[in-house]
């Protein structure tokens, strides 16, 4: 059967999202032999993804401003091609500091993509149809995420971290390629309300954003889940490690494993619960949302608390699964909210907001809990998890927030 020109963007940019989180994931795989390598403290190793994530963050609404007026399927081969050759790189530094250079070009490559492609998505479906399409995409993040975790792993430990780069890298290569090629939709095609914001200048945009009441709840909620998941993504396999002296290959796969499981299912669930009911209950994404993220606290709570390695196996894929259960809906709540002149101008926002409050401090956070606790005299797994609890009331808080995007208008 032929694909259609949507269906063939959908494709690629679900590819796309797949090798941007296995690059992301590779790093926490990895941390442990790349930190003993080049003589790095936790608050160090932690300062890899504040690095990544600072740039990407400062970096995405420029190519949100940049998307409003050039061919955007350019824009993310070009990003695509400058993360993927820089992931390469990574492989042959030498010193810290190089490595932190290397992993800032990855977060400039990355901005591009993460601020035009949920925006070219919503713009080659009606938004009847977008939560059950965001599902596919969103596939990718766990199954990039158990690529990043299992093959970084795996390969790590025959061949050295190193190598896990150079296998992180080169798939990026070929779809940027590709990308180049593809048809931009036509803007607002698929919208059915009034394109608020269109003709405006950059300021006015802003202004229409941030007015935005469903946009903002979804915002705030996703800057407590970025935090959470930056803390328990980063440092889960390494947790692994030093509480239960697993290695660093099985490490990898054991989360791997839960990422492609758990994410699978939950993101499956979460937009088709969200299908099935936003047409009695317009704000069942928020709902679906919010309660599976509180749901989840307890769980994650326990994870970290316990000793005993098959209760942590069985924890954490519990865990895994009621937070994968939020991407699709509130990712497709916070593009629906927005109509097409502003779209990609909110996403960029949205995506410096998340990681500027979220996933850019809270690694970073948790190195430094770790090593104070390590300083106080705690062995270093425990000294880990108890740096790692700060995740707790901020999913709880992502779950609360989501209230306030309850009852919305189809656009603001």
């Amino acid at each position: 059967m032929r694909l259609t020109a949507v269906q063939r963007l959908l494709l690629l940019l679900t590819g796309i999202n797949l090798v941007n989180y296995l690059d992301r994931l590779v790093v926490a795989a990895i941390l442990e032999p790349l930190g003993k390598d080049l003589h790095l403290s936790n608050l160090q190793l932690g300062r890899l993804n504040f690095v990544f994530i600072v740039v990407y963050m400062c970096s995405a609404p420029l190519f949100g401003y940049l998307a409003d007026r050039f061919h955007r399927p350019r824009l993310v081969a070009g990003g695509v091609a400058l993360w993927s050759l820089a992931t390469l790189g990574a492989a042959f530094v030498h010193s810290y500091p190089a490595l932190l250079v290397a992993r800032s070009l990855v977060g400039v490559g990355e901005a591009a993509y993460a601020s035009l492609g949920p925006a070219m998505l919503a713009d080659g479906f009606p938004e009847s149809d977008r939560a059950k399409n965001f599902t596919w995409f969103y596939l990718a993040i766990p199954v990039g995420s158990a690529l990043g975790y299992g093959l970084g792993g795996l390969v790590a430990g025959a061949w050295g971290w190193r190598a896990a780069f150079l296998v992180a890298g080169l798939p990026g290569l070929i779809l940027a390629t590709w990308m180049a090629f593809q048809v931009d939709p036509v803007r607002g095609a698929m919208d059915s309300g009034k394109d608020v914001g269109a003709g405006d200048s950059y300021l006015q945009r802003l202004k229409h954003v941030f007015g935005n009441r469903i946009w903002l709840a979804c915002t705030a909620s996703y800057i407590a889940y970025t935090f959470a998941m930056g803390g328990l993504s980063n440092w889960g396999p390494t947790l692994l490690q030093r509480r239960f002296a697993v290695s660093t290959a099985h490490a990898g796969m054991i989360f791997g494993l839960f990422a492609v499981i758990t994410g699978i299912l939950g993101t499956f669930l979460g937009g088709w619960l969200t299908d099935r009911w936003q047409k009695r209950w317009p704000d069942a994404g928020a709902g679906i949302s919010g309660i599976t993220l509180v749901v989840a606290v307890p769980a994650v709570a326990w994870a970290l608390g316990t000793h005993h390695l098959g209760t942590a196996y069985l924890l954490f894929f519990l865990s895994m699964f009621l937070l994968f259960v939020n991407t699709s809906p509130v990712n497709a709540l916070i593009v629906s909210s927005l109509p097409a002149s502003i779209r990609a101008t909110g996403v960029a926002v949205n995506v410096l907001l998340i990681h500027l409050l979220g996933d850019a401090i809270s690694p970073m956070w948790v190195g430094r809990r770790a090593d104070a606790f390590q300083a106080a005299g705690a062995v270093s797994g425990d000294a880990l998890a108890w740096a790692m609890v700060i995740v707790l009331p901020a999913i709880a808080l992502s779950g609360i927030v989501l209230r306030w995007a309850r009852h919305r208008p189809v656009q603001a």
